[in-house]
C-alpha cells in the first residue's frame, strides 16, 4: 500500500491530525516522509500503532509508558514483563487514588450536611465558613 497524508492516517485510526503531530514531536511515532511540497507521508501501519497508543490510554497508561512500550517492541523485544509492572504500578496508584477521593467525598458531604451558620454574613477578611471550618489537609509528595 502507498503512503498516506495525515488527514487519511487520522481518519482511519480515529486520533485528531493535531495529536498525530505531538505523538510525532515527543517520539511516539517515528519521523517521517515528506512529499516534494512537505506534507508528512505515514505508512499504513502507522494507523495501527496509534490506536495501539489510544489502547493503551485507556488502561490508563501514561505516554512515556506508552514510549517504553513501543520502543521495546521497535527493537524487536517482548514488551508484555514491563506492560505487566506498568499495570500494576499504575493499579496500586488508581487504588490510592480511590481511597484520597473517598475521604474527600466524605468530607464534602459532611460540609454539605452541616451547611452555613444561618444569617451569615461576610465582613472584613471573613470567608465562606463552610471551607473555614475544614481542617487543613496535609498532601503527600508522590
Amino acid at each position: 500500500m502507498s503512503n498516506r497524508y495525515i488527514g487519511a492516517i487520522a481518519k482511519e485510526s480515529g486520533v485528531p491530525i493535531k495529536t498525530i503531530r505531538y505523538y510525532e514531536d515527543i517520539g511516539l511515532l517515528p519521523k517521517v516522509a515528506r512529499s516534494a511540497s512537505g506534507y508528512r507521508l505515514y505508512v499504513p501501519a502507522i494507523a495501527d500503532r496509534l490506536q495501539f497508543v489510544k489502547k493503551a490510554q485507556g488502561l490508563g497508561l501514561r505516554l512515556e509508558d506508552i514510549r517504553e512500550i513501543l520502543e521495546l517492541a521497535d527493537r524487536g523485544q517482548c514488551p508484555c514483563g514491563h506492560v505487566q509492572q506498568l499495570l500494576k504500578q499504575r493499579l496500586e496508584e488508581l487504588r490510592q487514588k480511590i481511597v484520597d477521593l473517598r475521604l474527600i467525598e466524605r468530607r464534602i458531604d459532611a460540609a454539605v450536611r452541616r451547611g452555613c451558620p444561618p444569617n451569615f454574613r461576610p465582613t472584613g477578611k471573613a470567608r465562606c465558613p463552610t471551607i473555614e471550618r475544614q481542617p487543613l489537609v496535609k498532601r503527600k509528595l508522590r
